[in-house]
């Protein structure tokens, strides 16, 4: 296998985006390289093959603007016009491939210079034309309201149509790399190389976006309750309290899905669960517990300490598993902001809880309905509600019924389908929505993409450092905590003894004359100042490194570095007056060898973090 067939097949086993964006830019890129290297090799050779190389150029020309409108109808949902103009498109590339294909074509594919090019153009024209045949053009089939609720019902039936399409496109795509890989391009001239690379580049792009979509695809059915009902635990982390993947989970919901149909089963709060145990629920990872304690493991509040999800999701299974025995199939991230993403897709709904029962007294939990939207979900939710239904039983009753309220609208069928699905790839690429599965073919699938809630186990696709948030206030003051994260580096400039340094600054934006007006629940005061923000702050390192230096608002600190996750991790504890600012740096030490482009994952916040990425002489 070649050095570029392995990198192919090394990519193509981690997932990336969603299939439909992969048909954003391959067909009108494919195109216009081509159209460079036909013009180009048609100066290199006589007149009559040079009319053949404009005649197939002219068609392309055509193709063009014809490629991004196909791609442009299959994402608008118009499968009807796409397939017209998929059927154009192909007309016009097939006349490409025809006027490079023929016998004194090929003869000359043997003389010295001239015929590596042609074969190259060849071979360029080929492979354009099959992707428009057996990729784009069963692409036009694919419907993105077969992945809309009607009713509350997926149409399996549909899903398992898309099964072909997919599988095709997934499949001439492999051929094409195939086919672009077996080119010698020791021959070739600098123009012809070049657009080759890019071409190869463009279909490298698409083989680990429809390989795994192929999967994903495959497995729905089953994932919809084709063969059994499938449970999924969803888990509302609470940002205003922040814990390292998101926030406190004080709502879970029990989300079941059967032949297609989906529906909330069940709803349960923090208080439905065996808290302050004097032992973890399960054992605990010995790393896991130096640097955060056991209290995650004894605290259903404090299963999502860690940036490891997939200890989340062991953790809540367990805890859920010990209340109510119902077996759980995948454990669902969500938090409120991302919830807000959703509304902006189904439009506003209505929040309009049951009475609920407080020591055998029966309470109104709200005087009369209120409207939630996208413009004021994050901060009704995380914020208003305590002063607004003071009670945490009563909040409880108004968290499920806000959850039930949104679940109906998304599973309505009412919402704008890409809408839809941009708001949920907004909050996955955020790291507001993750998915830990119990199986382990969808384990593989997952991977380690953003969805799975786990840090990168090595530094080769990216180099990735991390900052955590872990609110030990006990309220609910991280509504008002502003997060804004650095990263740099020198693994290009100094790749033997590579340094990278992780900054985070934490700033408390409650004012002091605001502080008068929070309510208890939001800041009780019961062990720091009232609107004192008390954080233990960590910070990671890159895979591999093996050291750290802390400073806090520039000064050095004594801070004890623990492994976790195949990393160094540093644990600072900070408190925040309003209006105050701490900024925490941490340099690590990287081992020798190649590193993938830097970058930062940190607790998705409240307020938008702020990011900044240096990487020197990495161009």
């Amino acid at each position: 296998m070649t050095t570029r067939a392995a990198e192919r097949a090394r990519r193509a086993d981690r997932p990336r985006r969603p299939l439909l964006r992969s048909f954003r830019l391959w067909v009108p890129v494919s195109i216009v390289l081509l159209l460079i290297v036909i013009a180009v090799v048609g100066l290199l050779v006589g007149n009559r093959l040079y009319d053949r190389a404009m005649a197939a150029k002219g068609s392309l020309e055509q193709a063009l603007p014809l490629a991004t409108t196909a791609k442009d109808q299959i994402l608008a949902g118009d499968p009807e016009g796409a397939a017209a103009t998929a059927a154009t498109l192909s007309a016009l590339t097939a006349d490409a491939r025809e006027q490079t294909d023929d016998d004194m074509w090929k003869s000359l594919e043997w003389v010295p210079f001239v015929g590596p090019n042609l074969h190259a153009v060849r071979t360029a024209a080929v492979v354009t034309d099959d992707l428009v045949t057996d990729a784009l053009t069963p692409a036009t089939s694919l419907s993105l309201n077969a992945l809309t609720p009607v009713d509350g019902a997926i149409n399996l039936a549909a899903i398992t149509d898309m099964q072909a399409a997919v599988t095709q496109a997934a499949d001439a795509v492999e051929k094409a790399a195939t086919d672009l890989d077996s080119i010698d391009r020791e021959a070739l001239i600098p123009q012809v190389e070049g657009a080759l690379s890019q071409l190869t580049g463009a279909v490298d792009e698409m083989q680990p976006l429809l390989g795994p979509a192929k999967d994903i695809i495959g497995v729905l059915p089953t994932a919809l309750g084709a063969e059994a009902p499938r449970n999924y635990l969803m888990v509302f982390q609470n940002n205003a309290e922040s814990r390292g993947t998101g926030g406190n989970p004080a709502a879970i919901v029990l989300i079941t899905a059967d032949q297609g149909r989906i529906s909330i089963t069940q709803q349960a709060s923090s208080q439905d669960f065996e808290n302050a145990r004097p032992e973890p629920i399960i054992a605990l990872n010995p790393e896991t517990e130096a640097l955060y304690g056991s209290k995650i493991g004894r605290y259903v509040m404090d299963t999502t300490l860690s940036p490891d999800f997939t200890e989340t999701a062991a953790l809540i299974r367990a805890f859920w598993a010990e209340s109510f025995g119902t077996p759980v199939d995948a454990v669902v991230s969500f938090d409120p902001v991302a919830l807000s993403y959703l509304l902006a897709a189904t439009g506003p709904t209505a929040i309009d809880p049951p009475p609920a029962e407080i020591d055998g007294e029966t309470l109104q939990v709200l005087e009369q309905p209120i409207e939630l939207t996208s413009e004021n979900a994050v901060s009704l939710l995380l914020s208003q509600v305590y002063s607004l239904v003071p009670e945490p039983t009563l909040q409880d009753a108004f968290f499920a019924a806000a959850a039930s309220s949104v679940f109906d609208a998304v599973v309505s069928g009412k919402a704008d389908t890409k809408a839809l699905l941009d708001s949920l790839g907004k909050a996955v690429d955020e790291g507001r929505l993750i998915y830990a599965p119990s199986s382990e073919a969808e384990v593989a699938l997952v991977g380690e993409s953003r969805l799975s809630g786990r840090l990168p186990s090595d530094n080769f696709e990216s180099t990735v450092v991390g900052a955590y948030v872990n609110d030990v206030t006990e309220g609910k003051l991280d509504f008002y905590m502003q997060l804004d994260v650095a990263a740099t580096s020198t693994q290009c400039t100094a790749p033997d003894a590579p340094a990278f340094t992780m900054a985070a600054a934490l700033t408390n934006t409650l004012a002091a004359d605001q502080v008068g007006q929070l309510a208890d629940y939001v800041a009780p005061g019961r062990f720091f100042t009232k609107g004192t923000i008390a954080t233990d702050l960590v910070l990671y390192g890159p895979v591999g490194a093996t050291a750290a230096t802390v400073t806090v608002n520039g000064q050095t600190v004594q801070a004890t570095v623990l492994p976790h996750l195949g990393r160094p991790a540093v644990k600072v504890s900070l408190e925040n007056a309003p209006g105050q600012t701490h900024t925490v740096e941490a340099t690590f030490t990287g081992a020798p060898g190649e590193y993938g482009p830097l970058d930062i994952q940190h607790t998705p916040m409240v307020r938008t973090v702020g990011e900044q990425l240096t990487a020197e002489g990495c161009g």
